[in-house]
């Protein structure tokens, strides 16, 4: 797949950054560059075709020739037309104009009309390396969660851009926007086995083994197509510990067939191994189940087995974009030729099994066909809760606006054994993993000249771990990045967090473990907010801890109690013994740092939400904390400004 991408209006600078981020889809470039419009082209070998005052850039297969000539004669209805798919970014410097159209399901095709212009690209990753916000769009997240619906509309995951759909024109001049749909072609007369046999065409085959009846038809079509008999791999998901269904089918269909040059490979997966962030990078946007996932990675890991990867998924817009995508990363053309189908339902049943039926020997059609209404994935909520620690992680502190209560909701009704519609869970988790990679990187913490608080941030602590060991490795790492003078000129002090005290300790109580009972939720929705209540799942803690009267009236980190934050997924109980902590963690440091160093340490405090809980030596008051471990340093002295009085 080509890389395109055009501008009108927008600074060189725009089209330099479009290049840049779609350097994947090709290593050469060919730019066209007229008055105000910008047209770019990376491929392998890139062109744009340029006629009179206006240009094309082609991702696909097309005669451009022939829609320059179009345009120039009919205007921009011309440039759709012909069975291949394709798409088109076409600039007019002399209208002022940039024309963008997908012919029938085409490349995907995106824009943006920006303060400063308007930018077209194959994806809309480069149009936020462009300088288009990354800021999501909650009418298309809402509606994606509760449905699973996307790219079926312009609208896109991204406020700010829009795609063009397929069969569609979109006019863009003088701050105007026409879109014309051309109507939809008619799937009269295309049957199962035609589609299949296209698809199938030539070069290395795989197929992905994701649906029962479609994958025995296709295997069945490659089989015994207009080119005689194909090798091909098939490939399966195999869950472990969940199921192993699609490779039990996969290799009861194939064991009849075994000599025929079809090969098996049954791939395994684990849920709490899923590259899902990998996905998303790929992908630029959410998708809305797991057998896209299994799309993606089925393809990823047969790059440079196979040329060619048939993938029986039936419906879904989006699939185009995964398409696309698995193409222009890794090199393998994935296609999805039952979604050209007018027939679905019973009647597509009964023409795969008609295939099957013919192509295969007896019995593995008998089984196929005996079969064919079983499900090869593992069951949603299984997944779900083999997820439950990312899944709390994320869904605890969501950035969905307004999602919170939803959330909390599901989650409640996944730990709790209750119904709830997990595939909307899926959808809302990959949401909430997908705007996390639209935040920027966490600004790296510098430690000012002269600074008395220095904050160390540190590994994760675990239950078990030597507390007092890590803490003085910590410190005695921090004081030889200072230097000497930072614990020479007075008293210095370790202050440390009662969060990874309570966590070695094993104080903590994942959500999951977590009941909320009525009272709970009651003073989760009612109590005050200085109660500290933040959840239900740290409102039934408190109950537990202190009883419902005091946990109302009383503010639950007084008591010690503390409910998930950001990334967090337990609630945490109050340290034990938070004295005898700092003691060993000052005993620590004497054998961690050098002789003068511990000479005028002052002390160790473990301190919690409301304050210093625990204190070994001689430690000022503190109220909060910014890091796991905190040294306290003696402020450096004044220097008086003017003249020395003689």
């Amino acid at each position: 797949m080509a890389g395109i991408a055009g501008s009108f209006g927008a600074p060189e600078s725009a089209l330099t950054a479009l290049s840049t981020a779609l350097a994947r889809r090709g290593p050469e470039t060919a730019t066209w560059r007229a008055g105000a419009a910008r047209l770019l082209v990376r491929a392998s070998m890139p062109a744009v075709h340029e006629q009179g005052g206006f240009a094309l850039a082609v991702d696909g297969i097309a005669e451009v020739s022939a829609l320059a000539a179009g345009y120039a004669a009919e205007g921009s209805g011309a440039l759709l037309g012909g069975p291949e798919p394709y798409a088109v970014i076409l600039a007019d410097a002399g209208r002022g104009a940039i024309v963008l159209a997908r012919n029938g399901d085409g490349p995907p095709l995106y824009y943006a009309e920006t303060p400063t212009g308007v930018l077209a690209a194959s994806e809309p990753g480069a149009l936020l390396a462009a300088g288009v916000p990354a800021e999501p769009d909650e009418g298309v997240v809402g509606r994606f969660i509760a449905t699973g619906a996307c790219d079926d509309t312009a609208a896109t995951f991204y406020a700010g851009i829009r795609r063009v759909l397929p069969g569609e024109v979109v006019e863009l001049a003088g701050g105007s926007r026409t879109r014309r749909a051309m109507p939809a072609r008619d799937g009269a007369g295309r049957f199962a086995r035609s589609v299949l046999d296209a698809a199938i065409g030539r070069g290395r085959i795989g197929v992905r083994f994701g649906h029962g009846l479609a994958g025995a038809a296709t295997i069945g079509a490659a089989l015994t197509g207009p080119d005689g008999r194909r090798a091909l791999t098939v490939y399966s998901a195999t869950f472990p510990g969940l199921t192993t269904a699609a490779a039990d089918y996969a290799a009861a269909v194939l064991g009849p067939v075994a000599t025929t040059g079809a090969r098996h490979r049954a791939q395994p997966y684990f849920v709490d191994e899923l590259d899902l962030d990998g996905m998303l990078a790929d992908l630029g946007e959410p998708v809305p189940d797991l057998d896209s996932y299994l799309t993606w990675a089925t393809a990823r890991s047969t790059a440079g087995e196979v040329d060619t990867l048939i993938d029986t998924s039936g419906g879904g817009a989006h699939l185009a974009r995964v398409a696309d995508r698995l193409e222009s990363r890794y090199g393998v053309t994935v296609r999805f030729p039952l979604r050209s189908l007018p027939s679905t339902g019973p009647v597509l049943r009964a023409e795969l099994a008609a295939i099957v039926e013919g192509t295969l020997p007896t019995a593995a059609a008998r089984f196929a066909t005996a079969n064919a209404g079983h499900s090869l994935l593992p069951p949603m909520r299984e997944v779900l809760l083999r997820l439950r620690a990312d899944l709390a992680a994320a869904l605890l502190h969501p950035r969905v606006p307004a999602a919170q209560r939803a959330s909390w909701t599901a989650l409640a009704a996944l730990f709790g054994g209750a119904q709830l519609d997990a595939n909307a869970l899926f959808r809302r988790y990959v949401v909430e993993r997908w705007l996390r990679t639209l935040a920027p990187p966490p600004a790296r913490r510098q430690i000012p000249a002269g600074a008395n608080r220095v904050p160390i941030r540190t590994e994760t602590f675990t239950a078990g771990d030597k507390l007092p060991e890590k803490v003085a490795w910590y410190v005695a790492e921090c004081l030889a990045e200072l230097g000497r003078k930072a614990y020479r000129r007075g008293r210095w002090h370790v202050l440390l967090a009662a969060k990874p005290v309570a966590v070695v300790q094993g104080r903590t109580r994942p959500v999951w473990e977590i009941r909320p009972g009525p009272v709970a939720r009651l003073l989760h929705r009612f109590a005050r907010p200085v109660a500290g209540l933040d959840s239900p799942w740290t409102a039934q803690v408190a109950v537990e801890q202190v009883g419902p009267l005091r946990a109302a009236f009383g503010s639950a980190a007084r008591h010690g109690v503390r409910g998930p934050g950001e990334g967090g997924v337990a609630v945490l109980l109050p340290p034990e013994e938070p004295d005898r902590v700092a003691a060993e963690v000052v005993a620590a440091l004497r054998t961690a740092l050098p002789e003068e160093a511990y000479a005028t340490l002052g002390g160790c405090a473990v301190v919690g939400p409301a304050g210093v809980i625990g204190v070994a030596g001689d430690v000022d008051p503190v109220t909060s904390m910014d890091a796991p471990i905190v040294v306290v340093l003696s402020p450096a002295p004044t220097r008086r400004s003017g003249k020395r009085a003689r």
